[in-house]
């Protein structure tokens, strides 16, 4: 997911073409421009029914100037606005949400009610957006002297607005009074303040003084967060200022020509038992509740590899000497399951070969679990290659079989738009993305039994991959690992094997043979007991 870019106005018309600036909005941006802003607040506190009651009523208004970068055809309904005082939100929302409106080439308005009560008035023309905010909700700037009598200031209040991509940043000093007395033992207060915006002044701001000025900071009051800081994955903070909330890459695929994939389907409705040529294969797991096991069949006898296109089997595929012990990665397909899960929870994933599996060299089992911000629990039946020109199931999901193995979230653009996607309580849109047509599933957490791992006989297919999913628990060829869930909502379990060969060589065809025991579907496969639990 990309940052928006937002151009940046400071106060009191004095700005500077400054390198950071340019540096973060992806190119050099001369233009001046200017914004002003005017500040008051009263606050009042009435006794009624023996408790205090307190009246607040917050003034902003002031002007943007457009510039080269934005104008008023960038205005849409689609325009959204956020008003922050001192790093908290105090209100945000669209242009569409104005009960009046009007947008035309020459000028607009909207008029935006607030929940609490007050209103967001925008007027604009082909030079400028004026603006007045009034805000009645909970004190702002004058809670912190409540209780105090006298002259009162605020040496520097932070006040930014955001229209669109257009950014202010206000630095506003404020004075006024304050008076407090007492009523039937209740301390009532009055304050009132006022102040006009200078200019933040983008090469010296620095709020929380981390080192990184605002216009690079996408959090200036939390020293935490800044670019390049280390991410905490699905704790609900994009700590490093990439516009996602994961310490993982982001993988992209398009799904715009479906004949490049052999995918893995993931579909609602259908499910029926394992069979050669079977469409899908079941049945449904489904771990909700926790304290459940099932065996599933994995593997396939293709193995992929997706920084060079090379297939097993493929006459490409080079050896490092015959009849070395290989490791070759992930199966190209393996099965899905999935349960519902609360943030908090611990549970443990544990993996080990089917006992009718148990003489087959080579069992290293692992899994991969995913978060999925929208509502459905996207269950796995199967696989399904899917042939050009082919439809897409409607009640299906498409899944990039080969994108498996990869330490990273992953999203597939391009796919049909589906009704599921609704995000649950809670789920921060911006961090994310719920979009009809595409899915996001974030990385949570992997592992693959290497137990027996020798690094001088090992063929690893996908060694970044795989060196980050190892796990040795003391037990050859099974694997449990305890993870804790980082969010509310449902959770996919890829399950899947990593394989070793003993007795492989290169033919006179220059192709990779193998006559020892290899997976395949169903002839030689293998089956993982998979449970997933709560203790």
């Amino acid at each position: 997911m990309n940052k928006p870019h937002h151009y940046t106005l400071l106060a009191a018309g004095i700005v500077a073409a400054l390198p950071e600036l340019a540096a973060a909005h992806g190119g050099t941006h001369l233009a001046m421009a200017v914004a002003n802003l005017n500040y008051s607040e009263a606050y009042t506190e009435k006794l009624k029914g023996g408790q205090a009651l307190g009246a607040e009523l917050l003034l902003l208004n002031g002007h943007f100037q457009f510039n080269e970068h934005v104008g008023i055809a960038d205005l849409s309904l689609n325009t959204d606005w956020k008003v922050r005082i001192n790093g908290s939100l105090l209100a945000e929302g669209m242009l569409n949400d104005a009960a009046k409106k009007k947008f035309s080439a020459k000028n607009g308005m909207a008029t935006i009610g607030l929940p609490g009560g007050g209103s967001l008035n925008l007027t604009w023309t082909q030079k400028m957006i004026n603006f007045t905010l009034k805000w009645k909700g909970k004190p702002t700037l004058a809670e912190s002297f409540k209780g105090k009598t006298g002259d009162i200031s605020l040496p520097q209040a932070a006040i930014d607005i955001s229209i669109g991509s257009l950014y202010g940043y206000f630095n506003v000093p404020a004075q006024g009074k304050a008076k407090a007395r007492m009523q039937k033992g209740i301390m009532l207060s009055n304050v009132s303040m006022k102040g006009k915006a200078i200019s933040a002044g983008l090469n010296t701001l620095d709020r929380d003084a981390d080192t990184f000025t605002a216009d690079v900071d996408c959090n200036d009051f939390d020293a935490s967060v800044y670019p390049g800081a280390k991410e905490a994955t699905l704790d609900g903070v994009d700590s490093n200022c990439d516009g996602r909330d994961s310490g993982v890459p982001e993988v992209v695929d398009k799904f715009a020509n479906p004949g490049m994939y052999s995918s893995p389907a993931i579909n609602f409705k259908n499910a029926s038992l394992p069979g050669p040529g079977a469409t899908v294969y079941g049945p449904l797991r489904d771990f909700s509740g926790y304290n459940k096991s099932f065996v599933v069949p994995v593997g396939k006898s293709s193995f992929y590899d997706p920084s060079t296109g090379v297939n097993w089997n493929d006459d490409t595929f080079t050896p490092a000497a015959s009849g070395q012990t290989i490791w070759r990665g992930w199966t190209h397909t393996g099965k899905w399951s999935f349960f519902n899960g609360n943030a908090g929870d611990k549970v443990t994933i544990g993996l080990q070969p089917d006992a009718s599996m148990a003489g087959m060299a080579g069992t290293h089992p692992g899994f991969l679990v995913f978060w999925r911000p929208e509502g459905s629990p996207l269950t796995w039946v199967g696989t399904q290659d899917i042939a050009a020109g082919q439809t897409v199931p409607g009640d299906s999901d498409i899944v990039p079989g080969h994108i498996l193995p990869q330490h990273a979230d992953w999203t597939l653009q391009g796919m049909p738009a589906k009704t599921d996607h609704t995000a649950p309580s809670g789920v921060d849109p911006a961090l994310y993305p719920v979009k009809n047509d595409s899915y996001t599933l974030y990385y949570v957490d992997s592992g693959y039994d290497a137990d027996k791992y020798d690094p001088t006989k090992k063929f690893v297919m996908h060694p970044t991959a795989l060196s980050a999913l190892a796990v040795t628990d003391g037990v050859a060829g099974s694997l449990s690992k305890a993870i804790t869930l980082p969010k509310t909502g449902y959770y996919l379990v890829y399950v899947g094997n990593v394989l070793e060969v003993s007795d492989w060589s290169v033919g006179a065809d220059g192709k990779f043979t193998t006559t020892g025991q290899v997976w395949d579907m169903p002839g030689k496969g293998t089956s993982v007991d998979i449970t997933v639990s709560k203790p």
